[in-house]
């Protein structure tokens, strides 16, 4: 299936659909016919299949593509370690470079860097768990760059990247076309892909979540029923661009076992010229979600607001969850409206893109994060609780706009970096944010855990 969407620019041209078999040719006829692997492939190109998947894995979650270019990928020198390297990236969790904490933990929004800082060097790691090398797990960084990617593609062997900008746009060239990905929107890297990331606005920062072992999907609706949620014909897919020129000392830059490794070429890895398959980079209008919510009393899980999963082994339960906060209508009567407090055996990794959230009415800023771990207790600030219940039972329909808030879910408990403990923008004074809340309860007088109730004579 091909559905040719446009950009603004010619650059930029997508196919559409979640988990198709698509195929695009920047050449007519540059694609192979009735075989993927001819003996001569048309106009002299080489075909090269990257695999997502085992080849055995049952064909319904199989992932793979061919890809036809004009010089093989493995036309490079010996891979070698990269100098100077990047030690804020983690890709094993062990007591030797990350601790547990159970505090709630909030980060105000990174300064962008001073220095000339590239997408690779940008990223900054904040918890994770798990391992690259087992195959199981994850890891979510931050990133701010003020430079664009110069004669160097990235490839992660690590895992799939969740990428989510909230300043700048990033315009990222993959083996398989180019991607425009703007604040509000979502681009996501399957493992293995080589890309390079421009900013054609200047300073950029963002979230990544990286996934080891597994694949987005999108979640099943059960009785939602058919409709709903982020719909397939949504995401959208590059269609095949390539370059064919020299470039002299070309560095893939690749992370591995989450050490950097850099291999020199001489010439352009984005020289595909056709390519077809279901294993593709590919991003999201997170606009066009379609939420589902209350419409009578009390609260829906935050899990209907899933926009994709990578799920484990054992039924409902994701080793991450792509959750998102959009604009959307209170309507529920009697109702506390924002998030109730709770405690979750889930990981809540959160992330603010433009707005404000309602359960945090300060501190909680575009750019920042938090973290409530496992059975770690959270919910709405002082000053949102306040005002929720000021308003009363007769508030009426209301709606949440200019916002769009984020989370990342993982059912692995997360051990988090020495740099994000150590970091400048670690606010110390998240807690204090609870403190203020006071006991509101006008219950008879109690003795010793039971009620007294005065009867008279």
């Amino acid at each position: 299936m091909e559905n040719s969407i446009s950009g603004d620019d010619d650059d930029f041209n997508y196919q559409s659909g979640f988990g198709n078999h698509f195929s695009s040719e920047a050449i007519a006829g540059a694609l192979p016919l009735q075989q993927n692997s001819p003996l001569i492939c048309p106009f002299g190109l080489y075909a090269e299949q990257i695999s997502g998947t085992s080849f055995t894995t049952p064909r319904s979650h199989n992932l793979f593509s061919w890809l036809y270019r004009i010089k093989p990928s493995v036309t490079h020198e010996p891979f070698k370690p990269r100098l100077p390297t990047n030690p804020k990236i983690l890709s094993e969790f062990n007591d030797s470079n990350s601790s547990t904490n159970p505090t709630q933990l909030r980060w105000k929004p990174p300064d962008i860097p001073d220095l000339p800082t590239d997408f690779i060097d940008g990223l900054s790691t904040v918890c994770g768990s798990g391992s690259s090398f087992m195959r199981h797990g994850y890891a979510i960084h931050m990133y701010t760059a003020n430079k664009s990617m110069d004669n160097c593609a990235f490839c992660n062997a690590d895992g799939d990247f969740l990428i989510v900008p909230q300043q700048g746009r990033l315009f990222i060239t993959t083996e398989c076309g180019k991607l425009k990905v703007s604040p509000g929107d979502i681009a996501i890297i399957p493992q293995g892909f080589r890309f390079d990331v421009d900013l054609p606005d200047g300073p950029s920062r963002g979230y990544v979540a990286e996934i080891f072992g597994t694949h987005f999907r999108l979640p099943d609706l059960g009785p939602i029923g058919a409709n709903g949620l982020a719909s397939p014909r949504d995401f959208l897919v590059p269609t095949a661009w390539f370059e064919d020129k020299s470039y002299p000392g070309y560095t893939i830059v690749q992370k591995f076992g989450g050490e950097l490794f850099t291999a020199v070429q001489d010439f352009s890895p984005f020289n595909v010229v056709a390519w077809h398959g279901n294993y593709v980079p590919y991003k999201y209008d997170l606009s066009k979600f379609c939420p589902y919510n209350t419409v009578l009393y009390d609260h829906g899980d935050p899990s209907i607001n899933t926009v994709l999963t990578a799920p484990t082994d054992k039924p409902g339960v994701a080793l991450l969850d792509f959750v998102i906060f959009p604009p959307r209508w209170l309507v529920a009567e009697h109702t506390f409206r924002p998030p109730y407090y709770h405690r979750n055996c889930m990981s809540e990794f959160m992330g603010l893109i433009h707005g404000s959230y309602e359960a945090k009415v300060d501190g909680f800023l575009p750019g920042g994060a938090s973290l409530h771990n496992c059975m770690t207790p959270h919910g709405p600030d002082t000053k949102s609780y306040e005002a929720t219940i000021a308003r009363g039972n007769d508030v009426g329909p209301r709606k949440i706009t200019d916002t769009m808030a984020f989370m990342f879910e993982s059912s692995l408990i997360p051990r988090i970096s020495r740099s994000a403990l150590e970091s400048p923008f670690l606010d110390p004074d998240y807690y204090q944010c609870w403190i203020g809340l006071k006991s509101h309860f006008a219950g008879p007088e109690t003795s010793l855990g039971r009620l007294t109730l005065n009867t008279g004579d």
